[in-house]
């Protein structure tokens, strides 16, 4: 540049040049003037991050309108936190439901604004926060969620869907070899029952959260889950905010198996809880849940076979009474008939008599001149009735001889019949029933090494003990 040159941008400026020193300290002064020693701001964490020293930085942002999580913010500012102020600050948090600062977290900060020449970076120097004002923002957003889910008809979406009789495949959305998993898995184990868990491993807290809990919850339904179980242990209502984000909830309420929530301590209540399909207050509570549905399909069934034996043994009953009744009936059947026949013959017999005696006084007078006529007459007449009587006999016989045999043929059909249904007719063919305690033993898993087993033979029993398991 010319000495023209430098003349004519002095003259243009109108001030004079500053070193950057310089500079860096009127930002100090204008800054200190400005906004004075003490200020407060509210914004969100975001790149939080703990240095080796103790001292604590991030960026307090202002989220941007729409979706403000993955765009870029309004408006962003440098917040240091030196560690003898930070051990003050995380007390305060700790005192207030055991909260502590995450990215993601809103909070109102209490520092100092000043610039950093260094760095030439402009900053705030944290001396405090106000955990009223993030649990305050944590339960206005909560209560907008919940409308909003209330307004688009998903708070009871999820327990619209049936439970499953037996929901002995669960998928399991959690932190794995976390205590919350071990709880679940361990209350699962102590049943006694064969479980199918298909684990979703996915952070429960931290910005990502949300997303990567609504991908493990849809995750478990594509691999066929009857039931999905997502469970966290307790901690702080900053730690549960992923269980109160909308990601969540929408991933639970559009879930098409049932969903169980088991998240934080007895105290706590999320979102999740509210659109689940069932509620608990702890991971444990929510296997005990599960292992309890699944419970009492079994005993139902348990239930059924036990009816399905009475059911057996009252059919049998009701086989020989009816056969015992048929046997009677028969009997009083072929009596009857025999006394009917009886009194026919007898009636018959007594007309006969009738009749001759009718035609002999009418025929008295002619008796002399036509006694041989007469003789033979009544021998053709006494022949006849003869005839008839045997006639009538033989039918009567008959009838008495059929009935007994269809009687006969009815009752072997029906003892056909007991047979089939006679247990000890499936044990003569070599099948037997082993129970354990009272219990049919259906499955090896049901049983333990040491435990005392009887199996039923078709010609006794067999006591038996467990010593090796499957």
């Amino acid at each position: 540049m010319s000495r023209l040159d430098s003349t004519r941008l002095r003259a243009a400026s109108g001030s004079t040049a500053f070193t950057v020193a310089e500079l860096a300290e009127r930002i100090k002064q204008t800054l200190s003037s400005a906004f004075g020693d003490d200020l407060l701001v509210e914004g969100e964490i975001r790149n939080l991050s703990r240095a080796r020293s103790g001292h604590t930085y991030f960026d307090l942002v202002e989220p941007a309108a729409v979706n403000g999580a993955g765009r870029q913010p309004e408006a962003s500012v440098s917040v240091a936190l030196f560690r003898f102020n930070r051990e003050r600050v995380e007390e305060t948090l700790r005192r207030h439901g055991g909260m502590a600062m995450e990215d993601g977290m809103k909070v109102r900060i209490q520092g100092k604004l000043d610039f950093w020449p260094p760095a030439g970076r402009l900053q705030i120097y944290m001396s405090g926060i106000d955990p009223n004002f993030t649990l305050g923002e944590l339960e206005a957003e909560r209560l907008r969620l919940l409308e909003k889910l209330r307004d688009e008809q998903l708070l009871a979406k999820n327990r619209g869907v049936p439970f499953p009789a037996a929901p002995l495949r669960i998928g399991l959305v959690t932190s794995d070899g976390s205590a919350a998993h071990r709880d679940f898995v361990d209350e699962l184990e102590a049943s006694g029952l064969t479980w199918e868990v298909v684990l979703a491993d996915t952070p429960v807290q931290g910005i990502d959260a949300p997303r990567l809990i609504a991908a493990a919850i849809a995750a478990t339904s594509r691999a066929g889950a009857d039931v999905i179980a997502v469970v966290r242990g307790g901690g702080a209502r900053t730690d549960l905010a992923a269980f109160d984000s909308e990601a969540v909830a929408r991933a639970v309420a559009d879930a098409p198996v049932p969903v169980v929530t088991g998240v934080g301590h007895e105290i706590d209540r999320t979102i999740a809880d509210d659109v689940a399909h069932e509620a608990q207050k702890t991971p444990t509570a929510a296997a005990v849940f599960i292992v309890g549905a699944a419970r009492l399909h079994l005993e139902s069934a348990e239930q059924a076979w036990d009816g399905i034996a009475k059911r057996a043994e009252q059919l049998l009953g009701n086989a020989d009474q009816q056969l015992a009744t048929v046997g009677q009936i028969v009997a009083r059947a072929a009596e009857a008939h025999l006394q009917q026949a009886g009194s026919r013959l007898r009636r018959r017999a007594a007309r006969i008599r009738e009749l001759a005696e009718s035609r002999t006084r009418v025929e008295t007078r002619r008796v002399d001149g036509c006694a041989e006529t007469v003789r033979h007459r009544a021998a053709a007449a006494v022949a006849d009735g003869r005839r008839t009587l045997e006639q009538k006999s033989s039918a009567v016989a008959a009838l008495s001889r059929r009935a007994p045999r269809a009687a006969a043929k009815e009752l072997g059909n029906l003892e056909s019949r007991v047979r089939l249904l006679d247990p000890r007719a499936i044990l003569a063919r070599g099948w037997s029933i082993t129970r354990h305690r009272g219990k049919v033993v259906r499955d090896p898993a049901a049983v333990a090494v040491g435990h005392e087993l009887v199996t039923t033979l078709a010609e006794g029993e067999l006591h038996s003990t467990v010593s090796q398991g499957e």
